[in-house]
């Protein structure tokens, strides 16, 4: 989900919650209001009024139909202004059903934007003085003549400064969130530059001075030109290689989405095409540089791809856990038939997967280590290290505890 989306996501959740908060003061601002009218006569006018708001309060709160509506169309809160009115106007300013109009009054400064709002309060304003200034036999004082009206103003006021900070709070989640995607662009245009540099930079090169000194052997010394001819093949075929391994990396890896949901999708795919059960747990708060990721994603692949060569497991969990001081582990482990591991962490005879992933950590900043033994699966699991630990510098391998 890009910024923008998220943060539209986001306006309608707080539209949502806003609506749903003033909707709960409304009702017990009704209940309120009823406690003060205990003692006198509930005259039809006044049983509407209650019946409407209580109705149109109880329909948007517990409607998602009509919750989602006003969401997407805030100006449709314009009839509940009118509604409030109406209520001023049928019970008279001194009845207090008026302090159900007052939830109106900060709905609207939430919602609009400051000029609708203005408006609103215009329109809430002139409708009470209105209604006061027809029926003038009613008590006098301060609160009805300028109290009301002045907090009607004043929660417009209120909501328009937390509608204010929340927008600004949107731009500054979405501000941080593009730059972050930035940072972990440049990191993958960084690390690509360097695999170029260092494999398919040196194969072309290669190529390019072979080229070069072809012409002039197919003229002086034929047999060392076809000699030539046939490395510039080899070579050309293995830069064709590391263009698709690089390009396979651009795609096993999103930095923009969090690791554990590619690792998700990546345990999920490996099932689907194997039929073996494969569980991911994630522990802790995970995060990991970008030029990591496509590192320790690839070590999950090798175990994952073990596993279904050799292992004969029925199941396999994979485990992601955020460790002290942000250091990260992510292990793989099987139930299959295991193997008895080299005392020096290398791979058993006539296989390098293990001495690949162990080259793979270091590249990282990480130590691999493998614990298996025959009859006992298999776990492999890759840990972020202190740089200056020596131990990151080979795998570690032990034999598996006896059941």
């Amino acid at each position: 989900m890009s910024a923008p989306q998220a943060a539209a996501l986001h306006q309608r959740d707080f539209t949502g919650r806003i609506l749903a908060a003033s909707l709960v003061v409304r009702l017990m601002a009704i209940l309120v209001s009823l406690l003060g009218l205990v003692g006198q006569t509930m005259t039809m006018p006044v049983l509407m009024c209650i019946l409407v708001l209580s109705v149109t309060s109880l329909s948007v709160l517990l409607s998602p139909q009509v919750t989602g509506f006003v969401r997407r169309h805030p100006l449709a809160f314009v009839l509940d202004v009118l509604v409030a009115l109406a209520v001023v106007y049928v019970v008279g300013v001194e009845s207090p059903l008026v302090l159900v109009t007052l939830s109106t009054a900060l709905v609207v400064g939430m919602l609009f934007d400051r000029r609708t709002a203005a408006l609103c309060g215009v329109v809430l304003v002139a409708g009470y003085v209105l209604v006061s200034l027809y029926n003038p036999a009613q008590t006098r004082g301060f609160m009805l003549e300028l109290g009301v009206p002045a907090l009607y103003v004043g929660l417009i006021a209120v909501g328009g400064a937390v509608r204010g900070a929340h927008e600004a709070q949107l731009v500054a989640a979405r501000q941080a969130a593009e730059a972050q995607l930035a940072a972990a662009a440049a990191d993958e245009r960084a690390r690509l530059a360097r695999e170029m540099h260092d494999s398919l930079g040196k194969t072309l090169h290669g190529i390019a001075l072979g080229a070069d000194a072809l012409p002039r052997l197919v003229e002086q010394d034929p047999a060392t030109a076809s000699t030539y001819a046939r490395d510039l093949s080899l070579g050309a075929h293995q830069a064709a290689d590391e263009a698709r391994r690089l390009l396979v990396r651009m795609r096993a890896d999103q930095p923009d989405r969090p690791f554990a949901e590619v690792l998700a999708e990546r345990c999920a795919a490996w099932e689907e095409a194997h039929g073996i059960p494969c569980r991911l747990t994630v522990t802790g708060v995970v995060d990991l540089a970008t030029a990591c990721r496509y590192e320790v994603l690839a070590i999950v692949g090798e175990a994952l791809e073990n596993v279904a060569r050799h292992a004969d497991a029925q199941q396999v969990e994979v485990a992601l856990t955020g460790l002290a001081g942000g250091r990260v582990r992510v292990g793989v482990r099987d139930d299959g038939r295991g193997f008895l591991p080299r005392p020096d962490g290398g791979s058993p005879e006539g296989h390098f997967g293990l001495t690949g992933m162990a080259e793979r950590a270091r590249e990282a900043g990480m130590r691999l280590s493998v614990s298996s033994a025959p009859g006992h699966g298999t776990t492999v699991s890759v840990e972020s290290v202190d740089p200056d630990d020596d131990r990151s510098a080979r795998p570690e391998t032990r034999e598996a505890a006896d059941a």
